[in-house]
């Protein structure tokens, strides 16, 4: 299901960062952007009249700062900073903002942000539309050719690299996202999935039987890489003992 609409605003001074936002955002259908602005001054107006769940926020501002712009801001508006300096980091974590993105802001590190501000709000229940049941799935975002596609974990029986490509292998379909293993990793909560190959990614959930060359899924018979044989047998008994 897709998330209720999330209005959300920018604020940044810096041109090519505003407009990168503004590309990023129209990619998705439940982000609806309320308002550009280059300072905390000129954004103040529209949060009075409007309610606003997010805000893309620069550190470096004229006059007042991001920073100090976010502390008297309300704990129910949602907080991505974008700063080109990692040392205020620390400052925007202190605030418990949503996500810190360095600039440049890359379409796979926007998306990561969305992941977690989309997490965020289902855990805290303010996604109306979403059942109960649906709110305890966890899920991922994933870009998909022009689509930005949300995929439940529990619907994927496995990933498989090909070349600069990563197919995602579900019931009824497979879908193409132009990224790594390796990035699919970082995106995943640990513990549900284990690489097994060089070029597979599997569910731990989905495995019917295994053994030291291969894992079995739905009768799609998966091999297990040599480098990865020990660490890979070792991970599966130790998830069947739990």
């Amino acid at each position: 299901m897709t998330p209720t609409r999330i209005n959300c605003i920018i604020i940044e001074d810096e041109l090519p960062a505003s407009i990168l936002l503004e590309m990023h955002i129209a990619k998705f259908d439940f982000l609806e952007l309320k308002g550009k602005f280059t300072s905390t001054n000129n954004a103040l107006n529209l949060l009075k009249t409007q309610k606003i769940d997010l805000l893309f926020l620069d550190i470096n501002l004229p006059g007042k700062s991001g920073i100090e712009f976010a502390k008297s801001l309300p704990k129910d508006i949602g907080i991505i900073f974008t700063t080109a300096n990692p040392q205020h980091a620390v400052d925007g974590f202190e605030l418990e903002a949503v996500d810190y993105i360095l600039k440049p802001i890359s379409f796979e590190r926007f998306l990561k942000a969305i992941n977690k501000y989309c997490k965020v709000q289902t855990t805290n229940q303010q996604f109306e539309q979403l059942t109960q049941a649906e709110m305890e799935q966890p899920f991922i975002f994933v870009k998909c050719e022009r689509k930005t596609l949300k995929l439940y974990l529990n619907e994927i029986d496995y990933f498989e690299s090909q070349g600069n490509y990563l197919l995602i292998y579900t019931e009824n379909d497979c879908f193409k996202t132009h990224q790594s293993i390796t990035e699919m990793i970082e995106k995943l909560p640990e513990g549900l999935f284990y690489r097994i190959h060089r070029s597979f990614l599997i569910p731990l959930k989905k495995v019917t039987q295994f053994n030291s060359r291969s894992v079995t899924i739905k009768n799609k018979v998966l091999p297990i890489g040599r480098l990865y044989s020990t660490s890979t047998i070792n991970c599966l008994q130790s998830f069947v003992k739990k």
